[in-house]
């Protein structure tokens, strides 16, 4: 259990945030940043000074300017402070575990919350956890936990198990996104993942939208400690993704891009999937008042993310790449 009797008193102190990081999700973080209630100091890196300058646009867009916050930009991490509330790390996975290591070389860092896909071998979410450590100050960012309405569907969920979740669409980034679904069984079941079955996912893959990153299609098992099971299928000819989960008395049909969950027997719960700059200033808030978020800690993510890498490696190499150390997923 994450121990919330961490209480900070924010109103007059200034809280130091790292976003290391500029791309697309760490410029949205930015911008969510603007509505935070708590005075910040926000230090966001990046090697690129043309993603530096997208995120600036991004942060005069929420009108951070005109806010209580101060931002600065840097291409270097040397020249970030040696003190920091929170290190958000939002860099692609294949040089995620070397930026938390210089990021935990150069400053004392209070909180993490970092994005997944977390690296990109087992060895990799060892370095990272020997940087940070076993305790509760880190989280990794599947959200879905702290959605109100993925909150409501749970508690009509109920405690039924074995569940069976089916997640099925498109060309959804499957290898980048399915850790989503498998914490997402996991907060709901309390289950440990055991087990994936790739045999049925097509040995070809192909070039992701990110440089030097793949993706595959097809379907993929995943079978957990309490006999409740993961069901994914990414094909082309699909419509947009939708989630189908049920525990043996009840179905639930849940369309995000529609915000509609609908159970067999009738009911309904609307909603929506908030995007990250909607997220951002809650969290951050969370995290400096309370000394915890809804988020799964980075224990919980890793030990999802070893299963997951370790097979995913293994069908990348199946797939051609024999002598493979890693697998270009992010």
């Amino acid at each position: 259990m994450i121990d919330c009797g961490y209480r900070q008193t924010m109103k007059s102190a200034v809280a130091t945030i790292l976003i290391a990081g500029a791309g697309r999700i760490g410029s949205r973080y930015l911008q969510g940043l603007a509505k935070c209630h708590i005075p910040l100091k926000i230090y966001v890196q990046h090697s690129h000074e043309e993603a530096l300058g997208r995120a600036e646009q991004r942060w005069n867009e929420a009108l951070g300017p005109e806010t209580h916050h101060s931002v600065s930009f840097h291409t270097s991490l040397e020249s970030l402070p040696r003190q920091l509330s929170i290190a958000i790390v939002t860099t692609t996975a294949g040089i995620r575990p070397r930026v938390v290591g210089e990021i935990a070389t150069l400053a004392d860092v209070r909180f993490w919350v970092l994005e997944k896909v977390l690296a990109q071998s087992e060895l990799g979410l060892d370095e990272i956890m020997s940087h940070i450590g076993c305790s509760h100050n880190a989280w990794v960012n599947t959200p879905r936990r702290m959605i109100p309405w993925h909150q409501q569907i749970k508690l009509q969920l109920g405690f039924h198990h074995p569940m069976t979740l089916k997640v099925e669409g498109g060309l959804w980034g499957m290898a980048c996104n399915t850790i989503h679904f498998l914490d997402l069984l996991a907060w709901w079941t309390g289950e440990a993942l055991q087990d994936i079955y790739t045999d049925r996912l097509n040995t070809h893959w192909f070039k992701d939208k990110r440089q030097d990153n793949w993706e595959v299609s097809g379907t993929m098992e995943f079978r957990f400690s309490g006999g409740s099971r993961v069901l994914l299928t990414s094909k082309e000819n699909m419509d947009l993704i939708s989630l189908e989960v049920s525990n043996g008395r009840r179905l639930w049909r849940i369309k995000e891009a529609e915000g509609l969950a609908m159970r067999s027997d009738g009911i309904e719960i609307p909603g929506c999937v908030p995007s990250q700059s909607e997220m951002s200033a809650s969290l951050v808030e969370s995290i400096l008042e309370n000394g915890c978020c809804e988020l799964p800690t980075l224990e919980e993510s890793v030990a999802l993310h070893r299963v997951f890498i370790r097979n995913m490696l293994e069908h990348w190499k199946r797939a051609g790449n024999c002598t493979a150390t890693f697998v270009p997923i992010t």
